[in-house]
Parts: C-alpha cells; sequence; structure tokens
C-alpha cells in the first residue's frame, strides 16, 4: 500500500464521501417512500468505493484463501444469473428483480467493500459508522415516546407497532445488526489493556446494546428479543470463559460487564414477557399443532381472511383447551409447506420477493397468502433452491471460521454478525424486498472484514 496513504487527499474525500452515503442508507433503508434517495446514495456510495478500492491496492498480491469469503458472496450473484439462464420457473419475474433488487444488492455489496478498507484506513471514522448502526433503534424509541406523548399514557408495544411505519422485523434486524457488533467490539476492547479510554468506549457499547434491546422489546417483535438476548448470553459466557482461562487480574476486570449483561438479560426478557403477544407458555405443543398442515386449513389465508375458513372448522387448539398463537400458527405450518416444497423444486423457483406464493401456485397448491414464510432461510431455498442454500452456509463457516481465526476487531465483527444473522434468519423474513439488500450489505461488509488489513 502507499505509504501516504492515510493521508491521500483523494482517498480522504471517498472515504467521506463513502461514509456519508452508508450513514444515509441506515437512516433510510427501512423508511417507506425513499427509494429514489436510496439510489441517489447507492450511486455516490458506489463511485466512492471502487475509488478507495482502487487506491487502498486492498486486494493487492492476495492469496486465495484471503479471498474465499468473498468469492463465496460473488456465487451467490453468479448462481442468481445461472438459475435466470436455466433454472427459473417465472423468468420474467426473476429478470426484473435481477435489474432491480440484486442490482441494488450488488452495488451495496461493493460499498459494504469500501466501507470496511474506509475504516480500517480512517480510524477516525470509525465512531460515526458505529453511531449510525444505532439510528434505526433511536428513530423507533423516539417514534415510541413522541406517539406515548400523543395518546397521554405509555402505548402496549402491540398498539404502538399498529400505529408506526416500521414493521417490528426492521427494528429486530438493526437491533441484531448493532448487538453484533456491539458484543465484537466490547471482546476486543476486554482483549487489551483496561484505562479510562476503553472502559468509557465500553460503556457506550453497553449502553448502546441496552438501547436496541428496548426497540426491539417495543415494537414486540419476539424473534428481535430472542436472537438479541441470545447474542448477549453467548457474549456473556464468553466472557465468562475469558475469565475463567485467565489471570485474577483478568477475571476481577470481566466480573462488571457479566454481572450487567445478565442483569440486562434477565431485565429484557421480563418486559418483554409482560407486554408479548401471546404463545410463550406454550410454545412447544404449538408448534407441534402447527406443523401438521394436513389436519387445518387456516395456513392457506393471511389472518385477515381466516373467517373463510371458520365457517367450514375450527382455529387449531392446544391441551391447554387455549387457541394455537396465531403468530406461531402461521410462522410455523407456512415454515412446514415451504420446507416440503423445497424437497419437491429443489432448484428453486427464482423470486426473492414471490418465492413462497410463487411456488405455491406453481405447485397448484390452493391458497390465498400474499406474504413469505417468515423464515428468511427457507424463503431464499424457496427462491435459489438447494444449491443457493449451500453457497450460503460455506460463505458463513468461511466467515466466521476466518473471523475468529484472525480475531482483530474487523474479523470479529465479521463473525459476529453472521452468528447473529444464522439464527435470525431461521424466523425472520431477511430475504425479502429492502431486507435482502441489507442483509447482502452487511455480509459484504463481514465477508472483507476477515481479510487482514496490511499495514504500511
Amino acid at each position: 500500500m502507499n505509504l501516504n496513504l492515510s493521508q491521500n487527499r483523494s482517498i480522504q474525500f471517498f472515504s467521506v464521501m463513502c461514509l456519508i452515503s452508508v450513514i444515509g442508507l441506515l437512516t433510510i433503508w427501512v423508511l417507506p417512500g425513499t427509494i429514489a434517495f436510496r439510489h441517489v446514495l447507492l450511486v455516490i456510495g458506489f463511485i466512492s468505493s471502487l475509488v478507495i478500492i482502487y487506491k487502498s491496492n486492498f486486494f493487492l498480491r492476495r492469496n486465495f484463501l484471503d479471498l474465499l469469503p468473498l468469492i463465496f458472496l460473488a456465487l451467490i450473484f453468479i448462481w442468481a444469473i445461472v438459475h435466470y439462464l436455466w433454472f427459473s420457473l417465472n423468468p420474467a419475474l426473476e429478470f426484473q428483480e435481477l435489474k432491480s433488487l440484486w442490482l441494488r444488492a450488488l452495488v451495496g455489496s461493493v460499498i459494504a467493500i469500501g466501507l470496511s478498507i474506509t475504516l480500517r484506513i480512517k480510524k477516525n471514522l470509525r465512531p460515526y459508522f458505529f453511531i449510525s448502526l444505532f439510528l434505526v433503534s433511536w428513530i423507533n424509541l423516539m417514534a415510541y415516546f413522541y406517539l406515548s406523548y400523543e395518546a397521554e399514557k405509555f402505548l402496549l408495544p402491540g398498539d404502538f407497532v399498529r400505529k408506526f411505519a416500521f414493521k417490528k422485523i426492521e427494528a429486530g434486524f438493526f437491533g441484531v445488526i448493532a448487538i453484533a457488533i456491539a458484543c465484537s467490539n466490547l471482546l476486543n476492547l476486554m482483549s487489551q489493556k483496561l484505562d479510562k479510554k476503553s472502559a468509557i468506549y465500553s460503556a457506550l457499547w453497553f449502553f448502546g446494546i441496552t438501547v436496541a434491546i428496548i426497540s426491539s422489546v417495543v415494537a414486540n417483535t419476539k424473534n428481535g428479543v430472542v436472537v438479541a438476548l441470545g447474542l448477549c448470553v453467548l457474549f456473556g459466557f464468553t466472557l465468562i470463559y475469558r475469565a475463567l482461562l485467565g489471570a485474577e487480574v483478568l477475571r476481577a476486570k470481566m466480573f462488571m460487564p457479566i454481572v450487567f449483561v445478565f442483569l440486562l438479560l434477565l431485565a429484557g426478557w421480563k418486559i418483554h414477557m409482560q407486554f408479548a403477544s401471546q404463545g410463550w407458555s406454550t410454545l412447544i405443543e404449538d408448534i407441534q399443532i402447527s406443523s401438521q398442515i394436513d389436519k387445518h386449513n387456516f395456513w392457506r389465508f393471511n389472518s385477515k381472511d381466516w373467517t373463510k375458513v371458520y365457517e367450514k372448522e375450527s382455529f387449531p387448539i392446544n391441551s391447554s383447551g387455549l387457541d394455537v398463537a396465531g403468530n406461531t400458527y402461521e410462522r410455523v405450518s407456512w415454515a412446514t409447506q415451504g420446507l416440503l416444497l423445497i424437497k419437491q423444486y429443489p432448484m428453486g423457483y427464482g423470486s426473492i420477493n414471490r418465492s413462497f406464493v410463487g411456488m405455491l401456485n406453481y405447485a397448484g397448491i390452493k391458497q390465498e397468502l400474499e406474504s413469505q414464510t417468515h423464515s428468511g432461510w427457507i424463503d431464499f431455498g424457496l427462491a435459489f433452491g438447494i444449491p443457493g442454500l449451500c453457497i450460503f452456509l460455506i460463505l458463513f463457516s468461511s466467515i466466521v471460521y476466518k473471523g475468529l481465526r484472525n480475531g482483530d476487531q474487523f474479523g470479529l465483527m465479521g463473525a459476529w454478525l453472521i452468528i447473529g444473522f444464522a439464527p435470525f434468519g431461521l424466523i425472520a423474513e431477511i430475504n425479502y424486498k429492502h431486507n435482502f439488500e441489507i442483509l447482502l450489505f452487511f455480509i459484504a461488509f463481514a465477508a472483507v472484514s476477515t481479510i487482514s488489513f496490511r499495514r504500511p
């Protein structure tokens, strides 16, 4: 690399432009009616990132193993084109998505690569990116307090979600992203010498985790809360493991963070259970009943149209004599049917946004659905088949392995992002519309972050 890389004026300018575009995207990605502005930011970020990638020589003289995660990321895009050419069950729809959704995802991935390089060249820009990760959580919370002020009472999470523009998935999705990066940075800080500066940074990261969890709670998102708290559990046990293996001074340094994490877990879970929709107490039995899709037909309709089924049959009940929780019923029954369709059509349908309904129609299954399965990985399997899922599996494995093996700040961020995405994608529709763009953006960021930075 150029010895004066961090002082290079063009690198400085395009680094700032890249960061500005990313912060803008992170702010408006989840807001409706912002597609034109998103395109402007994508163009700015794309051009800036190409300049950064070229001038930094970041990929110069890299070997095959260094680039393995990025190669598997590229295979996702290549498979999408191959699928359209030879395996598509709806070529017109798939082509439309290739030149819109997939193109934006590709541009976003290039921006993510440029961002990771930028943050390693220009350390002074890192705080702005880290703060922007929590913007969605803050917007969500500010909206909650404002709407509660208008109502002259604290709104219940279910009432708040119906009033605000965000969907539950978006608060949960960005909460998982922010918490994953917070946990990785905390682990990096705690592997270093404890001083006043690192103590302040640690406190800010813990504050950010708290904000993200509260945002998921008020958004009434089960999947977001579960995965967010799951990341905190993993973080807490990682601290305990390090403390047990470390010297006495290390144990003393870990004590307060461990206590804070588990108190946060307890508080977050208790508050969520207080206001969450029904279903937790009978979850296992509800899952078993909901998976028996040959015994009931409510899954063929969205909940607003269940009256069409009530005329012929009763809603499934559990051993407590209660109706199976509606949200559990939908997710499990749709996931069950989705898995059956993947088995029947292992090469996939070809559409990100219409994979479930499209495949149901193609298979001649009677239904009037308007949604996906609510499981991102099943949705992607329906769209691009078992080969597409295998590429994702290998990609994720390579990122986690290389990130943890690398062990530095950026390697850990890459690994923890994937550790968050893997379970969240099982229970949330992250492969749908702009969520798919966000997912590939952060996967690209994770992939390039596992590549060690060669200092000049």
